[in-house]
């Protein structure tokens, strides 16, 4: 296929099932062949090992959606299928909050409308996971370096550049203090990372959603040295929330100087 005649919107998309062996293969090749390519890096990616075993046992009411983009994904050989990208995200259950953690195209297929594509998809698969358990998605979040926290050689893709596309995609950023948690014991909580959020049935989330993601990654991650409810981080960025309505309409005046961090503090969030 030439470069110049591909089209994102002729591409298939397949969300991998725990019990659909021949969409593994499928995803272990996504895995190898683009994947590990797009995240250079072993600490910014999830090794497949622990990606195949969490979509087959979740853990923690933690469910994956994980989404493949080519041609002839449903050929019975997974070796004639064309493989254009692939990407992750994590569903919360008990927040209905939903998480976009990883997209990775091939390089002969960026810039051409796959990265939106898939993110559409994922928000979909996010959904149906929420439909099965009978709930809504109440959110679809991004975690993502800060461009005045982390220098473009120290990531795989200048963060700037990063947050600047997903921004075109529709992104918008959260204004919280955002910490994440230590993801395995003994590793040192993450601050390095903004939120953005896409809107969910047309609607950005309010502060409540929002604090729903961030309750759902903090009890999935309870690695710290006390009770994640009791972590001044945690708190810190729940109790902001508390004070932040969300996003004003597109036809709203412009926002006052009074910022969220200008705002007073009224005492610690519920867990």
């Amino acid at each position: 296929m030439m470069k110049n005649d591909f089209n994102a919107v002729s591409a298939e998309t397949l969300v991998v099932k725990a019990d659909d062996e021949r969409a593994i293969a499928l995803m272990r090749r996504a895995y190898n062949d683009i994947f590990v390519a797009a995240f250079p890096m072993p600490e910014e990616r999830e090794s497949l090992e622990k990606i195949e075993e969490k979509l087959r046992q979740p853990t923690h009411g933690v469910k994956r959606v994980i989404l493949l983009a080519g041609k002839h994904l449903d050929d019975p050989d997974p070796a004639k299928a064309q493989l254009y990208g692939i990407s992750i995200a994590y569903y919360y259950s008990a927040d209905q909050a939903g998480l976009l953690a990883y997209n990775a195209i091939a390089p002969e297929y960026q810039q051409m409308g796959l990265g939106r594509l898939m993110v559409k998809g994922r928000i979909e698969g996010l959904e149906a996971l929420a439909a099965e358990e009978g709930a809504t998605l109440k959110c679809a979040v991004l975690e993502v370096n800060d461009p005045a926290k982390v220098k473009p050689e120290d990531d795989s893709m200048d963060p700037a550049k990063r947050v600047a596309t997903f921004e075109r995609w529709g992104a918008k950023r959260i204004p919280v203090p955002y910490v994440q948690p230590a993801l395995a014991e003994g590793e040192e909580k993450g601050r390095s990372s903004i939120l953005m959020a896409y809107p969910v049935q047309g609607e950005y989330p309010k502060g409540e959603a929002v604090a729903g993601f961030i309750r759902g990654i903090w009890s999935a991650n309870n690695n710290g040295p006390v009770d994640y409810r009791q972590d001044p981080d945690y708190l810190n960025a729940m109790d902001a929330l508390k004070n932040w309505p969300g996003f004003p309409p597109a036809d709203a005046p412009p926002a006052t100087p009074n910022t969220l961090a200008n705002k007073p503090k009224s005492g610690p969030a519920a867990p």
